[in-house]
Parts: structure tokens; C-alpha cells; sequence
């Protein structure tokens, strides 16, 4: 027992030694310990976040990295089609200075037997061509590239080969375009009365001579003679600067070749899309004098009655004949991005955009109600306002009409003529079961965008008031009789002289005993027409001519007149219980 007891006292001597040993002066060497592990960590913090910013850096190098190859592959690619284009516009250069040097030799060159006799007069409108031949370089620099002027300024009498192949080639060309000149200038002799024609396309083409490298346009104006007698079309050739695009067929019209363009609304096009150009035919103003969506109605519309801006008109056109029978017509919306090129093209154009090619009826209605809602002056304008307000709101229902009468009257011209032209739109939209649009639907569509608010900015509580208001006047306008909205569409007889007003007449009806009017609906009491399955529409009404005697546009098939036994009168007072 006692051996045990002892061996145990020494092994706890012996841990207690150890214990000493390992306790003696070990606290500076911990402290030592930890303070090496702080030093490492902080470098290490150190790498990680030095490690995370070249990251950054790396990933947005990379970023730029990419954006500059896609860049650069643009470029490639724009810089391989540039060079296509000028080699092909080279080549073409070419080819158009052979052709002149062929018409320089064969109208110009003396001594030559093939040359031909020209007087005097001929020869100075010509001399444009001796004039190019010798200095090449005075040719418009603006128009032709760089390379193509010094491809230009090497062709000369000495260089140029003058093979039996190219020379009938270009040839028949030539005389191919010059034939179509004669026949042109014989059609104007033939219908023009008073000086000569020769003398205008000698003036004509001296400003040829004086503007350079410019394209032929044969011009063709549709007039109608004020005896009655047939319709003749007088076509002038003239010159113009700047190359143009067929509007119904979107092509270019190449050089030398024939376009018909019409002078009131400026439509170009090929002879042979004549029919397809956007119709009715409205003369186009001279420009918008405002911003888009920052003019009053005015702006928009000409001069003569009726007053309606040609944008409206064009689109109830349309709607008219695709958009009755579509369903929500006027309540769902359009493409934003196409309405607004549409509008763009409409405001800002040379030509009208043709809304056949736009698919979705939808955007043109959506254009339709941009442009109205747009208006610096609603079209109730802002002084009348509440006026129409407040007949709307009128109990009784005779006192309510009658003052809706007297303040339609109070409207300016072209204020009221747009609006009696858009109610009775409007009414056929309504008649149509299909679109599922009644009365009350579109004076819910309408009332912001007619009646709009008293004052150009209004508070948000007048907004809120007005919004309640508005609906009940559109439908107290839209249950106003036709034969009232008609009256405004009138056009007197002593108005008859605007020889080139044109408008389609593809269904002509029976010439009817009393006025008529432009925009009329088809069915009105007093107006007894004999109406045709294709043609039952308002755009029908739009298309039909008149006045004493309308030809169609670019002289469409119909040549038939229509005539008044009555003369109408503008805007004559309602009959009031």
C-alpha cells in the first residue's frame, strides 16, 4: 500500500515539474504569437481587397473590350458596304457619261451625219451638254462623291472607245426616253390653250442648264373646263433637284423615267400606281406653323370650305372601309411608336402616308384621336366650353337641343365643320353593330379628347369634375339629327371655280334635285341617292365629287360629272320647336 501511495506521490511531483517548466515566462511568447496572427490577417484583408478591385477593373476591361469588337465589326461591315456603294455609284457614273457622251454626239456634235438638225434655240438649251463634256468638274460636288468626280474628269473624246456594241446599246436607250418626250410634248400641244408649249420647256430646260445634274418629272394637272366639256389632262415636264419616291409603292423613280406628280397635294408616283395614291386628293398647307400637337385647329386646315384638316379626313377614310366592323373600334389602342411616325409623316411630310400599308386599324384611329387630343384648343374651344356644358346638363330636353344649336353655331368655321364632319362619322360607327360601340361607349372615347377643359392647364379638381361632364356632351352632339350635321358640309355653287380640286369618283350616283354636300352621310331624307352595296360608307361620300364638274385623281377611270339643280347654302339655322 505504502509502495503504491509513494509511486503516485512521484509521478504527481513529476507533472508538477513539467507544469513549472512549461508556466515559466510563456505569457511574452503568447503575445507574440497573437500579434504575428493580427499581422498576417490584416495582409491578408489587404490581398482580398486588392484582389476584388482588379476584378472590377478586369470585368469592366472586358466589357469595353467587347463593346470595341462589336464596334469594330460595325465599322468593317459599314466600311465594306461603303465601298460597294461606290463602287457601284462609280460605275454608274460611268455608265451615265457614255450615255451623255452618246446624246452630246448624236444632238450637238456638228459635221456629224449622224447628228441631228437642231435650230438655234434647241442648241443653247442644250449647250449643257458641251458644257459638261469640257468641264466635268463643275458638276455638283454636293451630290456625287469624290472618287466618282476624278473617275468623271478621265473620260474624254480621246479615251472613250467607240464600239459598234455599246454604241447600239446605249442608243436604244436613248432613244427610247426621247420618244417619250415627243409623245409628251405632242399630248400638250394637243389640250393646251394659249402661248405655245415650246416656249415653257425651253425655259425649263435652261434652269436645267443653270441647276446641273437633275432628273426629269412629267407634272400632270387635271383641270376641269368651266363650259362643261370634257375632261382634258395637261401634262408639263419640269425639273427638280432632288430625286423622288413613288408614295403608293414606296420605290425610287429612277433617272430618266416618267412620274406623275400632283400639284395640290404633291403626290409623286409611277404611272402605273396612279389608282393606288392615297385618296381624297387635299390641298396640302404650306406648312405647319407650329410644333406638333402645339397649334389650334386652324392651323391645320386651307382656306376654302369646308374646313376640315386633311389629316382627319384621311383617317375616317380609312376607318370607313376597314374599321366597321372591328370590334372595340375607338375604345382599344394602337402602336404608340406607329402612331407617332404616322402623325410625323402627316404634319411634317412633303407627301400623305398611304394608311392602307398600316395593318393595325387600331393606329389610325389611335392617330385620329392623338391628333384632336393634341390640339393647343380643344375642339369645343375654350370659350364655349362651358357652355356646352351646361346645355348638355339641361333637364329639359327641348331647351337642352336648342341651346346645343346656338352654341354650335357660335363655334369658328373650322371648328364646326370638323366636328359636324367627325359626329357624323361617329353616328355610322355607332349605327354598325359589329364594332360594338354605341352612343354612350363613344362619348365615354370622346369627351376628353373633343370637349377637353375650360382653361389650358387645369387643376386636378376641375379635371375630375370635367371628366363626369364631358361624356354628356358628345352624346347630346351624337343625338343630333344627320340632316343637321349635313348642313355644314354644303357647298355653294358660286364656289365652283376651283378648277383642281380633285376627289375620287369611283361609284358615281344620280345627280341629285337638291344640294349636296361633301361629307353626308349616304341615307339622308332629303338627299333620295340611289346607294350601291360597295359603296355604302362615309369615305364613299368623301370620294364623290361636288362641285359642277370634278375629274379624278391622275384621271382615274370615272369621268363622269355631277352637277347641282340648287345652290346650298353654308350653315343655315335649325329649325327649333
Amino acid at each position: 500500500m505504502d509502495t503504491a501511495v509513494m509511486n503516485l506521490f512521484g509521478i504527481f511531483e513529476n507533472l508538477r515539474a513539467h507544469v513549472d517548466v512549461l508556466n515559466e515566462s510563456i505569457e511574452p511568447q503568447f503575445i507574440q504569437m497573437a500579434l504575428n496572427f493580427e499581422d498576417c490577417r490584416r495582409k491578408w484583408l489587404r490581398v482580398e481587397q486588392d484582389f476584388a478591385s482588379c476584378k472590377e477593373v478586369l470585368a469592366k476591361a472586358e466589357t469595353e473590350r467587347g463593346a470595341l469588337e462589336v464596334k469594330l465589326k460595325h465599322a468593317r461591315n459599314q466600311v465594306d458596304v461603303e465601298i460597294r456603294r461606290r463602287q457601284k455609284a462609280e460605275a454608274d457614273c460611268e455608265k451615265l457619261d457614255r450615255q451623255i457622251q452618246l446624246i452630246r454626239d448624236l444632238l450637238v456634235t456638228e459635221g456629224s451625219s449622224n447628228s441631228i438638225q437642231l435650230n438655234d434655240e434647241q442648241r443653247s438649251a442644250l449647250a449643257f451638254l458641251n458644257a459638261r463634256s469640257q468641264t466635268p468638274a463643275n458638276l455638283n460636288s454636293s451630290r456625287r462623291l469624290t472618287t466618282i468626280d476624278e473617275s468623271a474628269s478621265i473620260l474624254s473624246d480621246i479615251s472613250y472607245d467607240k464600239t459598234d456594241d455599246s454604241l447600239d446599246w446605249d442608243s436604244s436607250v436613248v432613244r427610247t426616253v426621247r420618244l417619250k418626250k415627243r409623245q409628251k410634248r405632242r399630248s400638250s400641244r394637243n389640250h393646251t390653250e394659249g402661248p405655245p408649249a415650246a416656249a415653257k420647256r425651253s425655259r425649263s430646260t435652261g434652269r436645267t442648264s443653270e441647276k446641273g445634274n437633275e432628273s426629269l418629272v412629267a407634272k400632270t394637272t387635271v383641270t376641269v373646263p368651266k363650259n362643261g366639256g370634257p375632261i382634258e389632262a395637261v401634262t408639263t415636264v419640269e425639273a427638280v433637284i432632288k430625286p423622288e419616291s413613288c408614295v403608293p409603292c414606296g420605290k425610287r423613280i429612277k433617272f430618266g423615267k416618267i412620274s406623275l406628280k400632283c400639284r395640290d397635294c404633291r403626290v409623286v408616283a409611277h404611272p402605273e400606281c396612279r389608282d393606288r395614291c392615297p385618296l381624297p386628293c387635299i390641298p396640302n398647307m404650306a406648312g405647319t406653323p407650329v410644333k406638333i400637337g402645339e397649334g389650334t385647329l386652324a392651323d391645320f386646315v386651307s382656306s376654302t370650305s369646308p374646313m376640315i384638316p386633311p389629316l382627319v379626313v384621311h383617317c375616317v377614310n380609312e376607318i370607313e372601309q376597314r374599321g366597321l366592323h372591328e370590334t372595340g373600334l375607338y375604345r382599344l389602342s394602337g402602336a404608340d411608336r406607329v402612331v407617332k411616325d404616322l402623325k410625323e409623316k402627316f404634319l411634317r411630310g412633303k407627301t400623305v402616308p398611304l394608311l392602307s400599308k398600316v395593318d393595325d386599324i387600331h393606329c389610325v384611329t389611335g392617330l385620329l384621336k392623338d391628333f384632336l387630343r393634341n390640339l393647343k384648343e380643344p375642339l369645343l374651344t375654350f370659350r364655349l366650353n362651358r357652355t356646352f356644358m351646361d346645355a348638355a346638363e339641361l333637364a329639359d330636353e327641348d331647351n337642352s337641343i336648342a341651346l346645343m344649336y346656338q352654341t354650335i353655331s357660335d363655334l369658328p368655321q373650322p371648328n364646326r365643320e370638323t366636328l359636324a364632319f367627325l359626329i357624323i362619322h361617329l353616328q355610322r360607327v355607332a349605327r354598325s353593330l359589329d364594332t360594338k360601340m354605341d352612343v354612350t361607349n363613344l362619348a365615354r372615347v370622346f369627351g376628353p379628347t373633343l370637349v377637353g377643359h375650360a382653361v389650358p392647364d387645369p387643376d386636378p379638381m376641375t379635371i375630375l369634375q370635367d371628366t363626369k361632364r364631358q361624356p354628356k356632351v358628345v352624346e347630346r352632339l351624337l343625338c343630333l339629327p344627320v340632316e343637321y350635321w349635313s348642313q355644314f358640309m354644303m357647298v355653294e355653287q358660286d364656289q365652283a371655280h376651283n378648277d383642281h380640286m380633285v376627289i375620287e369618283n369611283a361609284n358615281v350616283y344620280s345627280t341629285p334635285d337638291q344640294k349636296s354636300s361633301i361629307f353626308a352621310p349616304l341615307t339622308t331624307p332629303e338627299q333620295h341617292m340611289s346607294k350601291t352595296p360597295s359603296s355604302s360608307s362615309l369615305s364613299q361620300r368623301v370620294r364623290n365629287a361636288t362641285l359642277n364638274a370634278i375629274t379624278p385623281k391622275f384621271g382615274s377611270k370615272s369621268k363622269s360629272a355631277v352637277s347641282f339643280s340648287r345652290q346650298g347654302n353654308f350653315f343655315a339655322s335649325p329649325l327649333l320647336k
